[in-house]
């Protein structure tokens, strides 16, 4: 009879049959803590990202379901933890944004992690329910809709950037509640800019009481921005834009070819308030038409301020640059000298240009000021930038840049803008600056300048609600004589090449000429008056104040 001999397992057999054991238990319980996407992925999407990646929508991909997410759950999770997804770079000190996308430090670690554990499904019943869209206006049918030309977007080639501009056709004054964009192919629309302007006349007013009155000056700047996953402008009770017989919108679109022919026909759809309007919106912007980003520069930074007139609030922020966009900074500066960050975009991005709403609204008082910090990067380390060799200046197409830090406000205590009058406010700007080399000049076009005979210097416009900083580094003194090369704003959002060529008078006053359109076939040309400006300081207050 054969006898089996008994098996003899070595020691290092053993010892990994230990192990196994051990990798088997620390695999159960592993997976046990995996997040799963019915459990816990799933609603981070369904919150953050879904209104965009969805079918039909402007994101290439369905994040709606396990099935339509799996494939891209690595992708997913480089994307949220290079701060890629959701498209949002938005951050304060101490103003919390009801429309913020970005996800927590958590979320961000529940995707990572259940990208890394092998994207696992969990139990369907842990799925929460996905979130239901309204096809159509989201807000209802609006009150008055206006369509825009149609696009056709061919399958490949440049982007394309479509103006038109649409007279609205009302018999009175109305007040604006809401605004919503509703694009035809959302799959070929990367944004719109709905710019208008209202005139100023007597009206049946204030909008909605039956009474006469002429006043409020906030009826122009920007109407209304839609970019993929931007929700409809819903301002708040009895508050509102001004329309009436006479405005006219600016369509400033933006399409890009994604692969596949087709045609859009955007809408927009307005919502009339009901009753007295209580406050008026106005959009006042931060802008510097005078910015000159040298070739290759990969941090290169200018700044721009706002002062109001009265005690203000402010309802949004929007920053506008164009691709070599890289950051822009708000602050809030106080009479006292003291300063807050109400927002900061580290990560500006051409492709989402967002409204930042603040929960609530925040305080502007009259003795404050808004500066405003921008950054390009003009480098060829910029994978947007179309030619890293140009020197850039503020103009309207996409190939140059802009400086716009957009705002919407009101009066705290209610009612119509009423803005100062232009040289009070700009004889109150140029006060910062020394006298001897600061101007301020009347009549048709006010303006303010301080021209240093070393370093840069500021030129600032007025008109209504709206200032501009222009930075000022193309000038020269030659004796009394002065000549500056610059770049004032136009109506249609873009600036055009100005030349002042002036000299000293016997009493301190600058008088020549202001030559708008210098480089055009057809320039525009006025008298100036320079009268003194500005304070007088003594030689280390003269040096502070360049610092500034």
């Amino acid at each position: 009879m054969l006898m089996r001999s008994p098996i003899r397992r070595r020691p290092h057999t053993i010892a990994a049959l230990v192990a196994s054991t051990v990798l088997l238990t620390a695999s159960a319980a592993g997976a046990a803590d995996t997040p799963t996407f019915s459990r816990d992925v799933a609603p981070i999407l369904f919150e953050k990202c879904v209104q965009c990646h969805r079918p039909n929508q402007a994101a290439p991909m369905s994040l709606l379901s396990y099935r339509e997410a799996r494939p891209w759950a690595r992708g997913m999770a480089r994307a949220v933890e290079n701060g890629d997804m959701p498209p949002w770079s938005g951050e304060s000190e101490h103003v919390v944004f009801r429309n913020d996308l970005s996800l927590s430090a958590e979320q961000i670690t529940t995707i990572t992690g259940w990208a890394a554990g092998g994207a696992p499904e969990g139990d369907p019943a842990d799925l929460p329910p996905a979130p239901t869209f309204r096809e159509g206006w989201t807000l209802g049918e609006p009150d008055y809709v206006l369509t825009l030309d149609r696009v056709d977007v061919p399958a490949e080639g440049p982007d394309l950037f479509p103006k038109q501009r649409i007279e609205l056709e009302l018999d009175r004054e109305r007040w604006v509640q809401a605004i919503e964009f509703l694009p035809g192919d959302r799959r070929a629309t990367h944004h719109f800019q709905a710019t208008y302007t209202t005139p100023r006349r007597e009206s049946d007013g204030p909008i909605g009481s039956g009474e006469r009155v002429s006043e409020g000056a906030g009826g122009s700047g920007v109407f209304g921005i839609w970019t993929a996953g931007m929700p409809p402008y819903v301002f708040p009770e009895g508050t509102g834009r001004v329309l009436g017989p006479g405005t006219t919108i600016t369509m400033d679109s933006h399409y890009h070819p994604f692969g596949e022919a087709t045609s859009d026909v955007t809408r927009i759809g307005i919502h009339f308030g009901e009753g007295e309007l209580e406050r008026e919106v106005a959009t006042v912007s931060v802008a510097n038409t005078g910015i000159r980003i040298p070739p290759g520069a990969g941090h290169h930074a200018e700044e721009g301020f706002f002062q109001p007139d009265d005690d203000m609030q402010i309802l949004a922020f929007s920053p506008h640059m164009h691709v070599r966009g890289k950051a822009m900074t708000y602050r809030l500066v106080h009479a006292d000298g003291t300063s807050e960050t109400l927002l900061d975009v580290p990560k500006y991005d051409y492709n989402w240009q967002w409204l930042y709403y603040p929960t609530e609204p925040i305080d502007l008082p009259a003795s404050s000021r808004v500066e405003v910090t921008a950054v390009w990067d003009n480098s060829e380390d910029n994978p947007a930038n179309p030619d890293p060799t140009r020197e850039i200046i503020y103009r309207g197409d996409v190939v140059n840049e802009m400086f716009v830090g957009f705002m919407e406000i009101v009066r705290k205590d209610g009612g119509y803008h009423r803005p100062k009058e232009n040289v009070d406010k700009l004889t109150k700007l140029i006060a910062r600056h020394p006298r001897g080399t600061s101007f301020l000049a009347g009549g048709f076009l006010p303006i303010a300048f301080w021209a240093p005979h070393e370093g840069e210097g500021i030129l600032y416009l007025a008109s209504g609600l709206q200032m501009f900083t222009i930075t000022l580094d193309d000038f020269a003194w030659s004796g009394d004589r002065l000549r500056v090369t610059t770049h004032f704003p136009t109506p249609e959002a873009s600036a055009i090449t100005t030349v002042i060529e002036a000299e000293l008078d016997a009493q301190g006053a600058l008088q020549g000429t202001i030559t708008m359109g210098a480089d055009t076939k057809r320039p525009f040309e006025m008298k100036m008056v320079g009268q003194p400006a500005g304070r007088v300081t003594s030689t280390e207050a003269t040096g502070a104040a360049a610092g500034e």
